[in-house]
């Protein structure tokens, strides 16, 4: 881990320099709304200096963010349960189109690409009111190179898949939260006493499921929510917990490829900081640290991705979206909040919150996820 003196030299790294975007840096992009009411629902993107580059009415409130691989295309997708995502300009912000569902579908939030750009792939809800499968999760195919024209789809073999992740090699990772949900009733869960949250290793060309695990029967409340990937292929996922709060089990854990999964351990006390709800996870840009944020809980914690190991938490109002700092930084994230702005903070001692940007940054309602571009 970093101590005083490598943070400080990581950190002026992180900061280092204008004009980093302009010269290929890395452009930071999250849903957000502005309080002032100019874009109102929007998609903004500011770089490694916090630099606002622009801002970007979108149709109603967004969450999740996919970058598609050789362009230079941004998908961002509705908060559940939105009908649309918008395919936006990825250097200046332009909406180019906009995806729908079909009329019996709904997205999740989340969505990824095939390794060449050419598929998107997205989560959704069975909807139909005489579908006898209506809450059942599938897998939204869309080509990109036809116009995102909708052309297939796969089951995720559970009710309720949110986030998705590209493992290296190609199948797809998908976090089933378990929840069974209908448009008609909003975000209500459906099946609170019989959620089946699991995480699937999914063929997307066959719709086979790879590898299906849950977390026993004794957690069946715990949603899996988010996923981050390591470039071994390891994956670490982030919950929620459904049932009776004073029960409130671990939340953050991690599936090794080929292996069960296993919550990751935490102290008592910093546990219940969380308030049983995380609400986006990343990885350090050397991989090495984990950070899971909790808006609730207005807290991040850390924990060692190698060892499991807690490395403790750090305060901040309402902090959800998390991302790495440029290159291979340890213990380093960009984070944002909904109501304090966007800053860097890190897992050791040292590392404080350090306040990213001026008031072009600070004013906005920042939303649940944000995403490095590159």
């Amino acid at each position: 881990m970093l101590d005083r003196r490598s943070f400080l030299a990581a950190l002026g790294a992180a900061l280092a320099g204008p004009g980093r975007a302009a010269a290929g840096g890395p452009v930071y992009l999250s849903a957000c709304l502005d309080p002032g009411g100019r874009e109102g629902d929007a998609v903004a993107a500011f770089d490694g200096d916090g630099r606002l580059l622009y801002a970007t009415r979108l149709p109603a409130r967004g969450h999740g963010a996919a970058a598609r691989p050789g362009s230079g295309e941004v998908v961002v997708f509705a908060r559940r349960p939105g009908n649309w995502a918008a395919v936006v300009e990825r250097a200046t912000g332009t909406v180019r189109r906009l995806i729908t569902t079909p009329p019996d579908r709904h997205f999740f939030g989340h969505g990824t690409f095939s390794p060449d750009g050419r598929l998107l792939y997205a989560t959704e809800n069975r909807a139909g009111a005489d579908d006898p499968g209506a809450g059942e999760g599938v897998l939204g195919i869309y080509d990109a190179a036809a116009a995102y024209a909708r052309v297939d789809e796969r089951p995720t073999h559970g009710p309720g898949p949110h986030d998705l992740a590209l493992l290296p090699g190609g199948p797809l990772l998908i976090a089933n939260g378990g929840t069974r949900t209908q448009p008609g009733t909003g975000r209500e869960i459906l099946n609170p006493d019989a959620m089946a949250p699991s995480l699937v290793l999914l063929d997307p060309a066959s719709g086979r499921a790879l590898l299906k695990a849950d977390l026993g029967p004794g957690l069946r409340g715990l949603s899996i929510r988010h996923l981050a990937v390591a470039g071994d292929g390891e994956a670490v996922f982030a919950c929620q917990w459904e049932g009776a709060p004073e029960d409130g089990p671990l939340l953050v854990g991690v599936l090794p490829r080929g292996g069960p999964p296993r919550l990751l351990p935490m102290p008592e006390d910093d546990l219940a900081a969380l308030d049983n709800y995380v609400g986006s996870v990343a990885l350090c840009g050397a991989e090495r640290v984990i950070a899971a944020t909790s808006p609730r809980g207005n807290t991040v914690a850390f924990f060692e991705r190698g060892s499991g190991r807690y490395l403790g938490r750090r305060r901040m109002p309402d902090v959800c979206g998390v991302a790495p700092t440029a290159g291979a930084t340890e213990g380093l994230f960009v984070v944002t909040s909904g109501h304090a702005g966007v800053g860097i903070l890190g897992a050791a001692d040292a590392q404080g919150l350090c306040r990213l940007g001026g008031s072009d940054l600070a004013a906005r309602v920042w939303d649940n996820h944000v995403r490095v571009l590159g």
